[in-house]
């Protein structure tokens, strides 16, 4: 009852019918109030209230408010619904006085972008970090507008000598140069370079942008002692590029985005009895859209009124993106396939509400951030067994080694249509889900800090090794 709380919050006595168990419950462990059932039992009540003084009737009342502030509270309500449900446990971390010689931890990278899945990763980081008690700052060249203040553009000199960094490596870059000198401890986040032989045919000058990237890791190893990849497919390029040892730290998805309501044009749009087959990601010849398309073509003889929607951002005059369109036109379907850059998240949201299948054949993923979007909105995930595809779908999902899409698209409709096959592929990526979640990648990230700190320690004179010690164990 939110009358209760609001009386109580003005601290006054409230009385409650016995039968309401609930309410009759608040009562008796606040005290903030009567119990009455009967006729007879209300008539008490009211000769007692009549006959009640002031002092009397405030105490229960001031009771009751005492009862309201603890539970009727927004932010309180929400801990509890926390530690309930065991959400978000970086919440709960506090800040601890740093002793050891690092007292800063910093992140470096490219760039920071709204909505994408490093520049999540990034701030999450930074918000444990500062909550470990590190003073923790990301470091950009270009900033996107709406992430204007969770970074600082770089300049060199910013990051002190003694202070950890943590470098986040993903394209080619001039900021490589200022990572692998950089003096104090640090650690590598390695998201995965596309091989610049996918975008040679379309913009070569990009193409060069990532060989150089995938270059740069031979000259980062000797540099990184500590390093983590975002799957094992990662992690073992590292390797082989030199790397000692390194671990796998996911991209976590967090539901908690999606909180809020979808775009209701879109919606709207979405929602008109067709089907509604969804790729997100970027508009790339790595992820091989024109397949999807060719197959989509073949999916069409089955339902002939469905839809594919291709969300993903391409650069302005992009040649890839006009092939697209090119290909969606000589197939016939052009009015069949949506393309669309730069949506909103409640854009994005309707989407993936409305989806009936994901539909991925890409050929190069790092990890590939959407497929666990799509298991989040329970969208069946049928996806290209390629890279670190495998990885992230687990037993999520259905995989497939060949691109006969005739088979593909008799295999797609069966996941749009048979309610026993959704209901078993669901069930699997709801069991594959959890596994990317904040708190789940937690313990990855504090094994990754305390890697930075033993690595400050082996570096440190004995002596000072012996006296650190000695100050943590008192």
């Amino acid at each position: 009852s939110r009358t209760l709380t609001e009386a109580w919050l003005q601290s006054k006595p409230v009385v409650v019918h016995g039968d309401m168990l609930k309410q009759v419950r608040e009562v008796e462990v606040s005290g903030g109030g009567f119990v009455a059932s009967s006729e007879a039992e209300w008539a008490q009540i009211f000769a007692t209230l009549d006959s009640a003084g002031d002092a009397a009737l405030r105490e229960r009342g001031e009771r009751g408010r005492s009862h309201a502030q603890a539970y009727g509270d927004w932010e309180k309500v929400l801990d509890h619904y926390e530690s309930a449900l065991d959400l978000h446990r970086t919440a709960r971390i506090r800040p601890v006085p740093r002793r050891g010689a690092v007292r800063a931890i910093h992140q470096l990278l490219p760039s920071l972008d709204y909505g994408d899945a490093i520049s999540n990763q990034t701030v999450f980081i930074s918000e444990v970090l500062r909550d470990l008690g590190y003073e923790s700052k990301i470091f950009v060249y270009d900033i996107g507008a709406p992430m204007i203040e969770f970074a600082t553009r770089f300049e060199p000199g910013m990051i002190g000598p003694e202070d950890g960094l943590v470098y986040h490596h993903a394209i080619g870059t001039a900021l490589t140069p200022h990572a692998i000198k950089h003096p104090g401890p640090k650690a590598l986040v390695y998201h995965n370079i596309t091989p610049g032989h996918f975008f040679a045919p379309w913009n070569a000058k990009f193409a060069e942008i990532l060989d150089w990237g995938r270059k740069d890791l031979h000259n980062l190893a000797p540099a990184f002692p500590v390093s983590v990849g975002d799957s094992t497919y990662n992690a073992d390029e590292l390797r082989e590029a030199g790397f000692r040892d390194p671990s796998v730290m996911p991209i976590f998805v967090d539901p908690m985005r999606w909180g809020k309501p979808a775009d209701p044009e879109w919606m709207k749009m979405l929602q008109d009895g067709r089907t509604n087959i969804l790729f997100v990601g970027r508009i790339a010849p790595n992820k091989r859209q024109e397949h999807l398309i060719a197959g989509f073509k073949e999916y069409l003889s089955y339902d002939p009124q469905a839809r594919l929607i291709l969300v993903g951002v391409w650069p302005e005059g992009d040649p890839y993106a006009r092939f697209l369109r090119d290909e969606a036109l000589r197939h016939g379907i052009s009015e069949q396939v949506f393309m669309t850059s730069k949506v909103t998240d409640a854009q994005l949201l309707a989407c993936y509400r409305t989806a009936h299948l994901f539909w991925s054949m890409s050929e190069h993923e790092g990890f590939c951030v959407p497929l666990i979007e799509a298991m989040w909105f329970d969208v069946p995930v049928l996806a290209y067994r390629s890279t670190a595809i495998p990885e992230t779908l687990g037993a999520g999902g259905i995989m497939f080694s060949e691109k006969r899409f005739p088979e593909l698209a008799a295999l797609a409709h069966l996941l749009v249509t048979d309610p026993a096959l959704r209901r078993t592929v669901l069930a699997a990526q709801r069991a594959r889900r959890p596994a990317f979640l904040p708190e789940a990648i937690l313990p990855v990230l504090m094994g990754l800090v305390a890697r930075l700190g033993a690595d400050v320690l082996k570096a440190q004179p004995a002596s000072a090794q012996r006296e650190r010690l000695e100050t943590t164990s008192e």
